[in-house]
């Protein structure tokens, strides 16, 4: 048997759907980012030359996440590497009712991203500054991450886990190579977000959602 891959274009109605929460969250996320670039001068958590327009950009991709059936269903979040807190702060923002849960394995940058937590009021974030083989996991979590980790190397991390789902943003080209070095059967759908937004700034990424082909 192998892998099972699906290709997916990001639909425009969902693009749509980002942008309207962009706008819906706009104050919220807007002092997420100042809080962002204001420690990214004492502590490396993105870019050090970033603008803000780059990390709006960022901010909007982290957002792309809730437009996954998967992220609909979940009830908690685990976003690892999160680094300044993407995706999981901008996902704290607009889903309060969902549990987010930070993980870093740089204590600094775990440090900044309770600051931010706290000075937001974002009663639904939890967090810890460990590797991700450290962190609990109940069987109902999603796993969520941002151009962190390659496939193979987080789930040889997670191997001892009952982990459920998975949605990682990171390059549509790197997907197949990556699968080809892991040995369990999984469902991969690989959705194609230049497809959906057309800017520069999605060319060659993908959202991509990860299940055990048993659970299927």
């Amino acid at each position: 048997m192998e892998h099972q891959i699906l290709y997916t274009p990001l639909a425009h109605e969902k693009t749509e759907n980002i942008r309207v929460l962009v706008d819906r969250h706009e104050k919220e996320l807007e002092e997420y980012i100042s809080r962002l670039l204001w420690w990214n001068k004492k502590i490396n958590l993105v870019s050090r030359d970033v603008s803000r327009e780059t990390i709006k950009n960022h901010v909007e991709h982290s957002l792309v996440l809730t437009q996954s059936e998967l992220f609909e269903k979940a009830e908690k979040v685990i976003d690892s590497g999160t680094g300044g807190g993407l995706p999981g702060i901008p996902l704290a923002i607009c889903y309060r009712e969902k549990q987010i849960h930070l993980n870093d394995v740089v204590t600094k940058k775990i440090m900044a991203c309770k600051n931010i937590a706290s000075v937001l009021n974002l009663e639904n974030i939890s967090s810890s500054s460990c590797s991700i083989e450290k962190v609990g996991f109940a069987g109902d979590e999603l796993l969520v991450s941002k151009h962190a980790f390659k496939i193979g190397d987080l789930l040889r991390m997670l191997e001892s886990k009952p982990w459920g789902k998975i949605i990682l943003l990171k390059g549509r080209d790197e997907v197949e190579s990556e699968l080809e070095r892991v040995k369990e059967l999984l469902k991969v759908n690989i959705i194609d977000l230049m497809q959906g937004f057309e800017e520069e700034f999605y060319k060659g990424k993908a959202m991509v959602e990860i299940s055990r082909i048993s659970q299927s």
